[in-house]
């Protein structure tokens, strides 16, 4: 399963997460966390999918608005190395 971040500009608010969390996910698909700015509207969210494409049709098919989805790897600062 490759790793993404989702770039979302909606006004979501802290209630609209709170009922998101916990929702049954198509398999292959797992929401690991979001870093909010609810000032600006801006919202970054750390998934695990399938593929790019499988995600944004994910966004698509909920009618979620996203701005762009990055393939990415995270780095462990603490042991200089990526997971």
């Amino acid at each position: 399963m490759a790793r993404f971040m989702a770039v979302h500009s909606a006004s979501f608010t802290e209630d609209m997460f709170k009922g998101m969390a916990g929702s049954e996910m198509p398999a292959g698909f797992n929401w690991n966390h979001t870093y909010c700015d609810f000032e600006n509207n801006k919202f970054f969210c750390d998934w695990d999918a399938p593929g790019k494409e499988e995600l944004e049709q994910y966004f698509t098919g909920l009618q979620m608005p996203f701005d762009s989805v990055y393939p990415v790897r995270v780095f462990n600062a603490a042991r200089a190395d990526f997971e």
